[in-house]
């Protein structure tokens, strides 16, 4: 399992803490045992000097008494006193022993002081010359409460650093993790992002480092979910041109294969054939009629090319002499029909493509031809920034309005391909009126035919 931050600063710092208490109360410790050596040393030496201060004047007044006076019962008497008090006392003469009331065996130079142990128990041993050099006078003294006190301070020393060493133990746990909480907060924040959940989002709380970082995390997810989301539509538009695309395709290649079965059909039917001379005209007619076809679908499509590639030139133009054009060229279809054209115009001047506005109103023109029975009527008029192409043909229903301007969409597929139909025709007048900036507006209901309205903002 790893560590989290925290923990690991948790331990560090605890660590840390401890080794410094530690060193610290153990320093603090051994200077002053130390210090209880010394004072205990300095005691020693000065109960020796006493002890040697008093043997002198009393050997001296012993001599005085008597030049001949052995100082043996004196020292005798003076361990015998001494060591009533625990102090143990030896003379020597020239390294000689001349008096000792020691246990156990010793050994100290002249003129220093020793630390030893007698019997499990310690003591210091402090050795000096008097009487003029006569005599060594070694005192020693039991000094075992020293260990016994250092043995307390130690005791001490554990139990204050065990208690400290828990108390801030727990403290620091539980201030550790709770500044730690923005940082956990972020990481679950960012283990929902991984799962996501890009919506998640860090708290900002205070004004400090963390609450920062909140808001630096925060303002990241908020640029890098508008740059997803801007990836996401554009990979969105992207699939749907591809599909249109695919769909253009798709429809070119069925419109394409049924002209071209038709050619190679009469063709081969030509070729092969043992027929009169009528059924190969008849035959002719079909192959010309299909090869006309063709052409009108290549020359759509181009054409529509060419509205989305290129910018296009715009002169002012009379809405309604174009209309009149258009009408003249389509009479002989109506006629043929049995469909009545009627023109009312007026003067109408837009910025728009003569070319493509003749095209537009043309494709709009022939369709409410084909739309009409023999007996039918197209009007045709323009007045206040609109031009209408009104029929009084079969009309269409409301979901036929909805896709009536997409690519290959026919409301009458049997009509259409018996016509030459590409329906390509409306598509390409949507992509006439985007160019012009204008609105191109479908009203039909079935049975009573269907208006047009194509509505222009850029005229004089």
């Amino acid at each position: 399992m790893k560590m989290r931050f925290w923990q690991k600063t948790y331990l560090f710092t605890l660590a840390l803490f401890l080794v410094c208490l530690n060193v610290g109360i153990l320093s603090l410790t051994v200077y002053t045992y130390r210090e209880n050596v010394e004072a205990t040393e300095t005691a020693v030496a000065a109960e020796q000097y006493y002890v040697a201060m008093s043997f002198e004047r009393d050997y001296d007044a012993l001599l005085e008494a008597s030049a001949k006076a052995s100082p043996s019962f004196l020292m005798q008497s003076y361990g015998a006193y001494y060591g009533d008090k625990g102090l143990f006392i030896a003379f020597r003469e020239d390294g000689e022993e001349l008096y000792s009331n020691f246990k156990n065996p010793y050994s100290v130079e002249s003129g220093t002081m020793v630390h030893t142990d007698f019997d499990g128990k310690r003591h210091i041993l402090i050795s000096a010359m008097i009487c003029d050099g006569a005599y060594e006078l070694i005192l020693a003294k039991n000094v075992e409460s020293l260990d016994t006190e250092f043995r307390s301070l130690m005791t001490v020393y554990s139990v204050t650093a065990g208690g400290v060493s828990l108390v801030l133990a727990v403290v620091l746990y539980f201030v550790l993790k709770k500044l730690s909480g923005p940082l956990e907060t972020l990481r679950k924040t960012t283990e929902k992002i991984e799962t996501g959940d890009f919506s998640a989002r860090v708290k900002e709380q205070g004004n400090d480092e963390f609450t920062r970082v909140a808001k630096s995390f925060n303002l990241m997810l908020d640029k890098i979910n508008e740059q997803m989301e801007a990836l996401e539509r554009e990979a969105e538009a992207k699939m749907l041109e591809a599909e249109r695309k695919q769909m253009l395709v798709d429809n070119m290649a069925h419109e394409l294969r049924t002209p071209l079965t038709s050619i190679h059909g009469y063709a081969e039917y030509l070729e092969k054939a043992n027929t009169t001379e009528e059924r190969r005209l008849i035959s002719a007619k079909y192959i010309l009629s299909e090869s006309e076809r063709l052409q009108k679908i290549s020359e759509i499509l181009l054409d529509g090319a060419f509205i989305r590639e290129n910018k296009i030139a715009m002169t002012d133009l009379d809405i309604g002499v174009v209309l009149s054009d258009v009408a003249e060229k389509l009479q002989m279809r109506a006629d043929n029909a049995g469909v009545t054209i009627t023109v009312n115009v007026t003067p109408m001047t837009v910025k728009g493509n003569d070319t493509l506005l003749s095209m537009l109103f043309y494709n709009l023109t022939e369709n409410a031809i084909k739309a009409c029975s023999a007996g039918g009527k197209v009007k045709m008029s323009c007045s206040g920034g609109q031009a209408i192409i009104e029929d009084t043909g079969k009309g269409m229903t409301e979901e036929q309005l909805l896709h009536i301007t997409e690519p290959f969409y026919r409301t009458d597929k049997s009509r259409s391909r018996a016509e030459g139909g590409a329906g390509l025709g409306l598509a390409l007048c949507k992509q006439i009126v985007l160019t012009h900036k204008a609105e191109m507006k479908f009203e039909s209901k079935i049975g009573q035919g269907t208006k047009i309205i194509v509505t222009f903002t850029s005229r004089q």
